[in-house]
């Protein structure tokens, strides 16, 4: 299994041979080549792909295709038949809603939602810039984004609840769909079905023919948001564990914050118990089963996947982090979260934000260095309080920064590229995976390392390019969709 994770312990070789040979021919034939040198060679048979081999039209093809056609029909019916008119019937205004003009219009618009929470725009694009360089190299935390779901999540739901002092769970529910799976549905039916004919090369049965293969077959299981409780190893698209995860993390918050709102005293005081708990079980699943949440040298696959099978990917265990955002959108919106500072003052609670960050990033700095051996109790240390640090800094310094204490990083914080990123964020998430994938089936030829790699420009050219098209062609208009049919305003969804 290597199509998610390195394979350390193997040189990889692609070799062209006439289609005629199988992959046992040519296993024979570089053993033979190689035995005075002591090399052992495997060639296994699902890596061999032939050049331009024409694949049987199975169901889910064509219904992937016609799901493709059927878009771009809307989209050029809704782009012909725009005139800049609100739409009078539901069936005009679902035209309107696939309007590429319309649409490319809205992403481009960067004024400010009166809903619009200071710092957010940053803190996504900030984190998800650095996650786009470190997803290339090794497994690391996404706190910070589960920390801005929390927020966000709980931020709207308050709202809902100072208006109604009630939550819609069926509409609620309705929008969270609505918002992620159309998205994420066209992306795993391209990656399963079109993606493999689109090109060839040595690697690409590895990286583009496994996932499809793993996704014709447990694809159902991302369709109920439950894909993460099964491993990377029967995963459709390993990175959209986020999204199984968020999706229960979300359905959790209602409950709870409808008890929070009628109940401080124990609602607040189940958020932390469960907080504790998950913590808790981050400590003992470390050290139970020997893994780390930091890629150190001598860590082999199956560590790698037991982490994520026990704890990296589990809403149980990554809660923490999720209910600190639950808590600092339930804090932020009291009327005791704003404090007079004077100047020193914000200077000491920003040193104090940094240090906190510092200290989270380089505390295991000893397991990135040559000849570590595997510890138990740092690792599980590690695992269990590295959310609480990370959550502390992301606190402090959004606070900071919703109460006009940025100072001279006013100016970065409410720049216009983090305004724009964040309306395609949810695109650069699902598509930069698939991108990297492409670039490594790919590839033929050998490169020397150099951490200019990690920023390929052509590549975050192309992730970004895709990003955008993705945006205006399908999540803004179902989001649409689903203000037209079901939403009860034509209030805007909060972005995610």
């Amino acid at each position: 299994m290597g199509h998610r994770v390195p394979r350390y312990s193997s040189l990889l070789w692609g070799v062209c041979i006439p289609s005629s040979c199988s992959s046992y021919d040519l296993e024979q034939e570089l053993s033979n080549k190689l035995s005075h040198l002591r090399i052992s060679v495997r060639v296994q048979n699902t890596m061999c792909t032939v050049r331009d081999v024409k694949r049987p039209y199975s169901f889910g093809k064509s219904l992937a295709i016609a799901f493709f056609l059927g878009l771009l029909l809307l989209l050029g019916l809704g782009t012909i038949f725009d005139e800049g008119k609100e739409g009078a019937t539901n069936f005009e205004k679902l035209l309107n809603a696939f309007s590429l003009k319309r649409n490319i219009r809205k992403i481009f618009d960067l004024s400010d939602s009166p809903t619009r929470v200071k710092g957010l725009d940053a803190f996504r694009g900030v984190n998800a810039f650095a996650l786009l360089l470190a997803h290339k190299s090794a497994i690391v935390y996404t706190d910070s984004f589960l920390y801005l779901s929390g927020f966000l999540n709980s931020h709207n739901l308050l709202q809902d609840l100072e208006k109604k002092g009630t939550i819609d769970l069926k509409n609620r529910l309705l929008a969270r769909w609505f918002r992620l799976f159309p998205m994420f549905l066209s992306l795993m039916l391209f990656c399963t079905y079109i993606l493999p004919d689109l090109n060839n090369g040595p690697q690409w049965n590895l990286v583009v023919e496994e996932h499809s293969r793993v996704c014709e077959k447990n694809m159902w299981k991302s369709f109920l948001f439950i894909h993460n409780y099964f491993g990377f190893e029967e995963m459709c698209l390993t990175h959209t564990h986020q999204l199984g995860m968020d999706m229960q993390l979300y359905v959790a918050t209602l409950p709870l914050m409808l008890l929070v709102w009628k109940s401080r005293r124990l609602g607040l005081s189940l958020l932390f118990g469960i907080a504790a708990i998950s913590t808790v079980l981050r400590y003992l699943a470390t050290h139970w089963y020997d893994i780390s949440m930091f890629v150190y040298y001598g860590i082999s696959v199956q560590k790698l996947l037991e982490a994520a099978r026990y704890s990296y990917i589990l809403p149980t265990h990554r809660a923490t982090i999720y209910l600190i955002g639950v808590l600092m959108a339930y804090f932020i919106r009291s009327k005791r979260s704003h404090v007079k500072l004077n100047d020193t003052q914000a200077r000491l609670v920003w040193c104090l934000c940094f240090a906190l960050a510092a200290f989270t990033i380089v505390s295991p700095y000893r397991m990135g260095l040559e000849g570590y051996k595997y510890e138990h109790f740092t690792n599980a240390m590690f695992a269990a309080f590295a959310p609480i640090l990370w959550g502390l800094f992301m606190c402090i310094a959004h606070w900071a920064i919703c109460n006009d204490y940025a100072g001279i990083g006013t100016a970065f914080v409410e720049s216009r590229v983090f305004k724009f990123f964040n309306k395609i964020a949810y695109g650069v998430y699902l598509t930069q995976f698939p991108i990297f994938f492409y670039n490594v089936g790919v590839q033929r030829h050998a490169e020397f390392y150099s951490p200019l790699l990690l920023i390929h420009i052509p590549e975050m050219v192309v992730v970004l390019v895709v990003s955008i098209i993705t945006t205006v062609t399908i999540e803004m208009p179902f989001n649409q969709v689903y203000r037209i049919y079901f939403g009860k305003s034509q209030t805007k969804l909060k972005e995610k």
